[in-house]
């Protein structure tokens, strides 16, 4: 039987994690197309093929390897989101000034470095991402409507396709936008990203080490009468 649950669930679970990473890839294709420097899109690539690899590598991992807990899951997806916040700032800097230098010649602005720096950009977006994916998937697949494989692969092939489509849509969208415009909305998109990528890292990493306003509190409570107790 072709039961909707396990579809909906497949199809929500690509659409969801898959949005964020995609808008980001986006951008930065959008970016090797505005300073017509296709000979540095191989670096994104390389981003993408190595969080994809490492995605599944590491999420399997979790997933088989006896004494990793839902802790270590959080350490890691908190300590990936900061790295990635960290990156995020780093390309919105570069954003702030790369509309200027496109302005004057675009010729150079692009440099290796820089592209291999939205490489890692890429890849540590799709990581964190891609890292949900798989445990997601592990999760649905060992549950009462795991049983029901066709559903759940249709459903993320729906999702991938969907993903597609919005892409398409958007970088279309994007790309027709003038130059000054398109580098600043982006420049204020990415902050905003990385604001938020920081603050759900800093969130996971207060779930491991317990660094609540009332765990500090009992701390220091602790830590006053303990010597009297």
């Amino acid at each position: 039987m072709f039961d909707i649950a396990p579809l909906m669930s497949s199809f929500l679970i690509i659409l969801r994690e898959g949005f964020e990473a995609m808008l980001i890839v986006m951008l930065i294709f959008a970016y090797i197309k505005k300073f017509k420097a296709k000979d540095k899109a191989k670096y994104i690539w390389y981003g993408i093929v190595t969080a994809v690899l490492l995605s599944i590598g590491i999420a399997v991992g979790f997933t088989t390897i006896a004494g990793l807990t839902h802790e270590h899951e959080e350490l890691f997806e908190g300590v990936t989101m900061l790295a990635a916040a960290g990156m995020l700032m780093y390309v919105a800097y570069w954003c702030h000034s790369a509309g200027r230098i496109f302005e004057t010649t675009f010729r150079n602005a692009l440099t290796t470095g820089t592209a291999m720096a939205l490489g890692v950009t890429v890849c540590l977006a799709i990581l964190r991402e891609g890292f949900e994916i798989v445990l997601f998937y592990a999760a649905l697949f060992s549950s009462d409507i795991g049983i029901n494989q066709p559903a759940i692969i249709t459903g993320a092939l729906l999702g991938i396709i969907a993903l597609g489509i919005v892409y398409i849509l958007m970088r279309m969208t994007i790309i027709a936008l003038p130059t000054k415009v398109f580098f600043t909305g982006s420049k204020y998109f990415l902050l905003g990203l990385a604001i938020y990528f920081a603050y759900e890292g800093g969130h996971e990493l207060m779930e491991v080490y317990d660094f609540s306003l009332e765990s500090i509190m009992e701390y220091r409570l602790w830590h006053e009468d303990g010597p009297n107790a």
